[in-house]
């Protein structure tokens, strides 16, 4: 068979689905009569590469230098560097260019892989944070001011705080308190941000870690912005920031041929920002506040409205419906051409953006209105809520402070001899690699972590519904070799 990518890019393609997903674009609905700057009817002739004129992004100083200044300018940062290879490159480079091996970093257990392999690269050691679990909706909330105090009172030693804002979910940190926090205690402040290069276009939302004068903030523009996959951020403010070490890092995690495509896209995503985001934004958070008004009428799903969270990030409870959040997805992507973000036993989530319209967010509506009706008619109640999972992502009996976390560290867990068992084989022994469902690429197993029974209930779980996870193949999971 030739091509099957593009055949099956080809079959995608159907306009008459809706984006509830990464990349912000929405399939190219965020340029509809307003155009792209060019790029989709000049896309082979601006794919050039370093000649005269184009500037290098490992050492600028011309017109990408000039880019880059803009971008800053307009997200009120004092640098910015383009990404290429999406926020985990920024990611890897912003912490390992700021701290050197044994290094401890304060952190929350539910950080993005790309977290974890800038531990192991950097022989680092972690201080977990365990985020709080939402009672009624099973999600992991943002991190306390608190939380931070307590952690750095326990381990004064650490180089820095890093955070995830807003969590996969929504869900915001205490920004603003923590990052004074941080800079009275001339601690480095990290934030992933990958999820909101938009926060600081409408008060309702998050603040923006750039606002806040975080030292390094990454975002991915092409989660919530209308620009190409891959396409990132890093944004550097303060002092305590070594620029030199910075660039040398983003020279070593990026590629040495970087597209000028998703170079050009990161900039007309910044123009979208500084000409359009404003009107965008607010046209979608009033299409959110019909959304949620709507979403009260129903008995059997619920919408997070917590306060203080990325409302753009709709999360749907699904358990009081019997359904899981798996079952919901299959069926809006079956019956309706919806396709959400990801899904969870206990619900599902809808990642709305600028491309978004208001007709997009009354489908959702009339699709779980539907379903409700539906569930209620055939009275299928009773079947579905034998299905019912109670399960949440983050499970109490797991353990997480670092004392029960890590048999051994997590850079010598992964480079030690490995060999692979089956998870039914694997209680008490040591992993030797990371556990991870993608989306939303947070490890529920860390390399170095002691295996316990709620991991082994948790995986069999999720072989049952035959979702892929990396670290398992063939129902087996790697471990470090006993002697």
């Amino acid at each position: 068979m030739s091509t099957p990518l593009i055949k099956t890019l080809e079959a995608l393609k159907n306009k008459n689905r809706i984006s509830f997903h990464t990349p912000g674009h929405k399939k190219g609905r965020a340029y509809e009569n307003i155009g792209d700057g060019g790029i989709q009817e000049n896309l082979y002739q601006y794919d050039t590469t370093e000649v005269f004129g184009t500037d290098q992004l490992q050492d600028p100083s011309g017109v990408l230098q000039e880019s880059q200044q803009w971008t800053a300018k307009v997200f009120n940062s004092s640098q910015a560097y383009y990404l290429i290879n999406g926020s985990s490159a920024g990611v890897l480079a912003m912490i390992l260019s700021q701290t050197k091996p044994r290094d401890e970093i304060l952190l929350p257990r539910d950080v993005h892989q790309s977290v974890i392999h800038a531990l192991i690269l950097g022989d680092l050691t972690p201080r977990f944070i365990q985020p709080e679990i939402d009672p009624i909706f099973k999600i992991p909330k943002g991190i306390t001011l608190q939380q931070v105090q307590e952690g750095l009172e326990k381990y004064p030693d650490c180089k820095g705080v890093l955070l995830t804002h807003p969590n996969y979910y929504g869900r915001g940190a205490q920004l603003q308190d923590i990052g004074k926090l941080t800079k009275a205690l001339g601690k480095i402040l990290w934030v992933d941000q990958a999820h909101g290069a938009h926060l600081g276009l409408h008060g309702e939302l998050p603040v923006s870690g750039v606002d806040v004068g975080a030292d390094l903030t990454v975002m991915s523009f092409h989660k919530t912005l209308p620009v190409l996959s891959q396409c990132a951020v890093l944004f550097a403010s303060g002092d305590l920031v070594d620029r030199e070490r910075l660039q040398e890092q983003l020279n070593i995690h990026q590629s040495t041929s970087p597209s000028y495509i998703l170079m050009a896209s990161i900039e007309q995503g910044t123009k979208y920002y500084s000409t359009l985001g404003e009107e965008k934004i607010h046209a979608l958070l009033k299409g959110i506040d019909r959304l949620e008004k709507k979403f009260q009428q129903l008995r059997l799903f619920q919408l997070d409205t917590a306060p203080g969270k990325d409302r753009t990030k709709i999360w749907i409870h699904t358990e009081n419906s019997g359904l899981t959040g798996y079952e919901v997805e299959a069926y809006l992507r079956e019956n309706h051409g919806l396709d959400m973000e990801f899904s969870m036993p206990q619900g599902l989530l809808a990642l709305s953006a600028m491309g978004n319209g208001e007709k997009d967010l009354e489908k959702l509506y009339l699709a779980f209105e539907e379903l409700e009706e539906t569930l209620y008619n055939k009275e299928k109640m009773e079947k579905f809520s034998e299905k019912n999972s109670k399960e949440g992502f983050f499970e109490k009996e797991v353990e997480v402070e670092e004392r029960h976390l890590l048999g051994i560290p997590i850079r010598e867990a992964f480079y030690s001899p490995k060999e692979r068992v089956s998870i039914n084989k694997s209680l008490n022994r040591v992993a030797g690699s990371g556990v991870t469902p993608y989306p939303p690429g947070i490890p529920i197993i860390l390399p170095g972590e002691i295996i316990r029974r709620a991991h082994i209930d948790k995986l069999l779980k999720y072989e049952k519904r035959n979702l892929k996870i990396i670290g398992i193949k063939e129902g087996k999971i790697m471990v470090v070799t006993e002697e």
